[in-house]
């Protein structure tokens, strides 16, 4: 066993936080810097004027999709970090989420009460269309004994998907052996609807060929809808260079099936690591994440991820990024060359003041239009476009963000000018981020994301959030957050006006949570027929902490159209 799960703590708001990380259970230390840890997306403890947008359908209730939290010693606060899938019957759906209540537990301690498998990687379903959910804890790690021969403890960076049937459920996780701490690499659940119950069957795990070096990040899973028999997952890999385990700044590689998910092959490279980072041995590089797959109409594969910024031997990093695609045309067994989508501004340094960690993640995402006037058009939505504004404390950063979108037309060989779905940033300045592209049946275009305003709060507090190494984040914004929607039935060449989902607004620095990031890495939805299905995390409602009400961030669900 090359790594070993810990647990620390730090304090975040008044609560004690384990804090998730790896270390060498070897001898001698990790030769990852500790700036460089902070490049991996694991999960550690750590106004409505614009309703009613063209096209865009009504907004079902927001509902919470996770059971009530309670604080320590009953639990572990913070639901984030999102991902759905629906049936096409569009009743039976199943959600995901980062879940502090995994902490409960081995490998971090003892259970909570009332007991519930653990995992870092929660979810719940619904039978009825999202009127009502049952929170069903994690996936039992127990499961994976009679499908590995190991109990798998799923830790972060949950994605759902479905088959082409629509009727087996795919879960992709990070994952570790619960009882030795041993890294699993990734985990694939599936899984079904009986009645009104959901349940997993079984699970598979793939690690890298070099696992006792290399470090899996960040997977994401799609399967092929026209054959129930093919499915890919993305992922980075941090791999050694010259000699120094986990010290590149990121390989986008690729695992496929072949069989609906009974056995796995691979990796294959999408995105090669950066020959900046392999000349300097990992001293230096630039950093490639966020990978997401999708299926084209005819079998192929399209891999789009974020490349940038580039971080110099000293950890500071640069604002150049970009965003790429790479195709595979044999269903993810081989793949061309990487294609530039667009340059954009990097978002790393400029996360929402209310979010708990000193970094963000750009997360492109990508879908293929599959029926309409423009069948096989591929299509990446992505946030870029910094507009500098006007910040009042220079301990915040208010930069603006936008979302923006390209698309091709011959197969991903040349894109289209990025152009903004939500029209151009206010002068008073605004936040637009991780957005989500989906499709609809006819060949309408679906972008969900959040938007931040970063302004003084009514009662005239400041903003205080610890984000890591004894750091806190403190000034006079805050960070005001509501998911919107906008949709295209033009192919995404144009848009009609944002349609606020959430009908609360969250601020982000009211958040009370065990677990870092507060608001995860990216938000989850999918379209199903003309429906679009939305889960995000929200902390609109409050529970009594010592007799103190506090805000606490759950995962609410919504449907458009």
């Amino acid at each position: 066993m090359r790594f070993a799960m810990v647990a620390t703590f730090v304090l975040i708001g008044f609560l004690a936080v384990p804090v998730f990380s790896h270390v060498a259970a070897a001898s001698g230390a990790t030769s990852v810097p500790a700036w460089k840890l902070e490049l991996r997306g694991a999960p550690s403890p750590g106004d409505a004027s614009e309703q009613g947008g063209q096209n865009s359908g009504p907004v079902s209730p927001n509902v919470r999709v996770n059971a009530p939290q309670a604080p320590a010693p009953a639990g572990f606060l913070g639901r984030s970090e999102t991902t759905i899938a629906v049936a096409p019957d569009r009743h039976h759906m199943v959600a995901g989420w980062n879940d502090a209540q995994g902490f409960c537990g081995p490998p971090f301690g003892a259970q909570c009460a009332p007991q519930v498998p653990n995992g870092l990687s929660g979810y719940g379903f619904s039978v009825n269309g999202g009127s009502t959910w049952t929170d069903a804890g994690a996936p039992d790690p127990d499961l994976g004994f009679a499908s590995v021969g190991v109990p798998v403890f799923t830790r972060g960076d949950p994605w759902l998907t479905t088959d082409a049937d629509g009727q087996t459920f795919f879960y992709a996780n990070l994952a570790v052996n619960r009882d030795t701490g041993a890294d699993l690499g990734v985990s694939v659940h599936r899984g079904s609807f009986g009645g009104a119950k959901f349940a997993w069957h079984d699970v598979r795990v793939f690690n890298s060929p070099n696992g006792a070096n290399d470090f899996y990040d960040k997977e994401a899973i799609a399967a092929d809808p026209n054959d129930a028999n093919n499915a890919v997952v993305s992922l980075t890999n941090f791999q050694i260079l010259c000699g120094l385990p986990q010290n590149g700044f990121g390989q986008i590689e690729v695992w496929r099936t072949q069989d609906g998910g009974d056995t796995w092959s691979g990796p294959v490279i999408a995105g090669p690591e950066q020959p900046d980072s392999v000349a300097n041995c990992g001293n230096s590089g630039t950093l490639q994440q966020s990978s997401v797959p999708v299926f084209g109409p005819n079998g192929e594969v399209f891999v789009t991820w974020s490349v940038g910024p580039t971080f110099s031997a000293s950890g500071v990093p640069s604002t150049n990024a970009a965003v790429f695609v790479a195709r595979s045309l044999d269903g993810g067994a081989t793949f061309g060359a990487p294609v530039k989508v667009a340059d954009t501004n990097s978002l790393r340094q400029d996360p929402p003041v209310g979010y708990n960690r000193a970094r963000f993640n750009d997360h492109p995402r990508i879908a293929v239009l599959n029926n309409g006037d423009h069948d096989g058009r591929v299509l990446v939505v992505f946030p870029s476009a910094k507009v500098p504004t006007a910040a009042p404390n220079t301990a915040q950063n208010l930069n603006s963000t936008n979302v923006l979108l390209s698309y091709s037309d011959d197969g991903g060989a040349t894109w289209s000018t990025p152009r903004p779905v939500a029209g151009s940033v206010p002068s008073t300045g605004v936040k637009r981020f991780w957005p989500v592209v989906t499709v609809s049946s006819e060949g309408s275009v679906n972008v969900v994301y959040y938007e931040s305003r970063e302004k003084s709060a009514p009662d005239g507090s400041n903003c205080n959030i610890a984000i890591g190494g004894g750091l806190r984040r403190i000034g006079p914004a805050h960070s005001f957050v509501d998911s919107k929607i906008v949709r295209s039935d033009d192919g995404g060449q144009s848009f009609g006006q944002p349609v606020k989902i959430s009908s609360a607004t969250s601020d982000w620095c009211a958040g009370t949570v065990n677990i870092r990031p507060n608001f995860g890495d990216y938000i989850g939805a999918v379209t199903v027929g003309e429906t679009t299905f939305a889960v995000w995390a929200d902390s609109r409602l409050t529970i009594l902490i010592n007799g103190v009400p506090r805000n606490v961030v759950d995962v609410f669900y919504a449907s458009v159209g």
